[in-house]
């Protein structure tokens, strides 16, 4: 695992002019031709909070008995935020080969920084919205100490998708359907993610359902950092560790390993 990080970031570090030149032409090109172009890397996630707070907050008016509306608002928000900035990761990251099939055996801008780059690209918007939401929780008076894990917690997440983005992008070039099947799998995290539940309001024995799904851990330790001001739950925190460093190690090995044959369907 230490080795595979090493290797990941020797050649970033080797390529970081390049990755980060073409990072941000991607993100360019992305509102290229749109009348408000780069604002919508800000615009994009102020409106679907906005959406959401007004859907859950006002039109449902839910809200756990333990806290009050504003704080739920910021507590959904921050758990909806990084599920965005995943859900976007995956889908983006998992079909970057076979959208820049003319890169695959290029030696200088290696093919495995392809689905990195994608992943970078689609967390700026995790930033920028986690960053308008600890606002809001300064507002609040709500913001503590513990706010320093979350550029931990957002790095984990980050490796924890990259490794995964890097076995699904490979398996994308043989099989499409794939594409499919995220998009189902995405609603069934969206459902089963603590976003605008507490687990405190699941019936007896139905926890099981957070601790399945891996997305749980990095929205349960960002909400336990910015809403409440404490230390994540240590399932959760360590969950996070595991996923992140173990996904991302597991990715890069099967994507070094087998990219070669994989490369062959491209």
């Amino acid at each position: 695992m230490i080795k595979s990080l090493g290797t990941v970031g020797n050649l970033v570090i080797s390529r970081r002019e390049l990755l980060y030149r073409t990072t941000i032409t991607e993100i360019r090109r992305r509102y290229a031709g749109s009348v408000m172009g780069m604002a919508w890397l800000f615009l994009g996630p102020v409106l679907l909070m906005v959406l959401y707070a007004t859907i859950y907050g006002v039109v449902f008016r839910l809200k756990p008995p333990e806290m009050s509306s504003n704080t739920y608002i910021v507590y959904m928000l921050v758990g909806l935020v990084p599920f965005l900035g995943f859900s976007e990761a995956v889908t983006s990251g998992t079909t970057s080969l076979t959208a820049h099939r003319d890169v695959l055996l290029n030696t200088v801008f290696p093919a495995e920084l392809v689905p990195l780059r994608a992943v970078l690209v689609s967390f700026t918007s995790v930033i920028i919205g986690l960053v308008i939401v600890m606002i809001a929780d300064i507002f609040l008076g709500s913001l503590s100490f513990w706010i320093i894990l979350v550029p931990i917690i957002l790095l984990l997440l980050m490796l924890f998708v990259t490794g995964l983005v890097w076995v699904l992008s490979l398996a994308n070039l043989v099989l499409p359907d794939i594409q499919q099947v995220l998009t189902y799998l995405m609603m069934v995290l969206l459902i089963t993610s603590p976003i605008a539940y507490t687990p405190s309001m699941l019936p007896p024995g139905f926890s099981i359902i957070i601790w399945l799904n891996p997305l749980s851990y990095f929205v349960l330790s960002l909400q336990s950092a910015v809403v409440f001001g404490t230390f994540p739950h240590l399932g959760a925190i360590a969950g996070c560790v595991v996923l992140g460093l173990l996904g991302f190690a597991f990715g890069w090995r099967t994507f070094a390993r087998a990219k070669a044959v994989f490369f062959d369907y491209a």
